[in-house]
């Protein structure tokens, strides 16, 4: 199995602020940061964070950005696939990985919303990890790979991919601090995604 805990060469964090502020340190001043610098800082052997950047970046003010939520959705769909299949390094397409985004508008996206990551920080803990280990490590990868398939249409819809964005990020919570109660958050997510989608139909 993958491992799903950080490593030295990565964001080495375990709380969704210091994610957030390990991206703003790869994030430039002035310019454009590549997917292939993302991917550099957080590292190829961490799943948890791995799903957990695109979504947060997805679901903060900078993923009302056209496109953006297309690129972390593709992202987010292969990196999983890898992981179903057991690869125990990560990797993404060449014309995937030279996908930009502003810098500043990152940053400003991202410093907006850490209020909120501090918030749910003080949420965060292990707890009924049955649900983030073994069998139920791969089940969480599964409900990620159908929100993220899914999460490209909702977005068609105003404030629609609020929910599977969120969904995600509360899944990668939960894989990366063992935390079975964020796991649960993301299936009433998920529920919340699926009930918008039908909605659609």
């Amino acid at each position: 199995m993958p491992d799903n805990s950080t490593t030295g060469n990565s964001i080495n964090h375990h709380d969704l602020e210091n994610v957030i502020d390990g991206i703003l340190e790869a994030t430039p001043d002035q310019g454009r940061l590549s997917v292939a610098d993302l991917m550099q800082a957080i590292g190829d052997r961490s799943f948890g964070p791995l799903i957990l950047v695109p979504s947060l970046i997805a679901l903060s003010p900078v993923g009302a950005i056209p496109g953006l939520p297309a690129v972390t959705s593709a992202i987010v769909i292969l990196l999983t696939v890898q992981m179903l299949l057991g690869h125990k390094h990560f990797w993404l397409p060449r014309w995937l990985k030279q996908r930009t985004i502003d810098g500043a508008k990152l940053e400003k996206g991202l410093k907006t919303f850490r209020p909120v990551a501090r918030f749910v920080d003080y949420f965060l803990r292990p707890r009924m990890t049955y649900f983030t280990k073994g069998p139920g490590y791969y089940a969480l990868a599964v409900l990620i790979l159908i929100v993220a398939c899914v999460t490209p249409v909702l977005e068609l819809v105003p404030l629609g991919g609020i929910p599977p964005n969120a969904a995600l990020v509360a899944f990668a919570l939960a894989i990366i601090a063992h935390d079975g109660l964020w796991a649960l958050t993301a299936f009433v997510l998920t529920g919340a995604s699926a009930v918008w989608l039908v909605g659609l139909l």
